[in-house]
């Protein structure tokens, strides 16, 4: 299994775990696994896309939103990270990484640790 199937399952299993019925994590059921499905779909379909364009600030930066709004916050981190190493003086970058921060219960990341994480994701997506 590689890398970007494994954080596809992950993100998967945590939107049904945070929405609130743990019985989704599991196997949604019929009226959310469309919901589900849909989610996997555009991650999977970014990912792709990343891995032919994978110095694509814009499209980082959209997958990261999609895990933020899923409430996958920490998963938010690596597409983040790569993003401000390509695009650094985008404000929108640095907002949406504070409030991925804030809101996986981090509140700060050094900078060795955002490039350990950048560089993690980079190496995800070229798998």
């Amino acid at each position: 299994m590689t890398n970007w199937k494994a954080v596809t399952i992950a993100l998967a299993l945590a939107l049904g775990w945070l929405m609130g019925d743990p019985a989704i994590a599991m196997g949604p059921g019929p009226d959310r696994q469309a919901d589900v499905q849909l989610a996997i779909a555009r991650v999977d379909s970014l990912m792709r896309y990343l891995r032919e364009h994978p110095a694509d600030a814009n499209a980082l930066e959209q997958l990261a939103a999609m895990y933020a709004a899923n409430e996958s916050y920490d998963a938010a981190i690596g597409p983040l990270a790569r993003a401000l190493q390509l695009a650094p003086t985008r404000r929108s970058l640095w907002v949406a990484l504070d409030g991925a921060l804030r809101q996986s219960g981090r509140g700060t990341i050094t900078d060795a640790e955002l490039t350990r994480r950048a560089v993690a994701f980079r190496a995800a997506v070229s798998n």
